[in-house]
């Protein structure tokens, strides 16, 4: 019986391969002993298993709720009102009340009005726990 001409391809590639896996350590360039050398105070020389179990075992300190800058801003803002608030001798201006109005685009006359915005004044600007008298002008 004649071997087959579809085997020889594969025959070639089994044999490379077991060239290859004997001399696996010759082609390799890096060593399987791996050598730390940290200093004392820069940790540890320890393997992956061995790190991560030390990781989970070691208690974790809490994680302290971060504040978000706009918290802040509107934290402080409140303290200062409040403490506005306990020295009534101290004039606050109340600001205007501003109403915003969407106008809708339009036709008048044979023109074209697109959409805008208009600001109206509600309310004017008030002094809030003053002293001064208000009738007087």
């Amino acid at each position: 019986m004649k071997p087959s001409s579809n085997f020889a391809p594969y025959s070639f590639f089994f044999l490379l391969l077991l060239l290859l896996s004997g001399c696996g350590a010759a082609l390799n360039p890096y060593h399987e002993n791996f050598n730390c050398d940290a200093p004392d105070d820069a940790g540890k020389c320890v393997d992956t298993k061995t790190a991560y179990e030390e990781a989970v075992r070691t208690p974790q300190i809490p994680a302290q709720k971060s504040a978000v800058p706009e918290e802040d801003v509107e934290t402080a803002r409140l303290f200062r009102l409040a403490e506005l608030l306990k020295e009534p001798q101290t004039p606050i201006i109340e600001p205007p009340r501003i109403l915003r109005v969407l106008i809708l685009p339009y036709k008048g006359n044979g023109d074209l009005f697109m959409a805008r915005y208009a600001y109206l004044q509600v309310e004017s600007a008030k002094w809030v726990l003053t002293g001064i008298d208000e009738g007087i002008e």
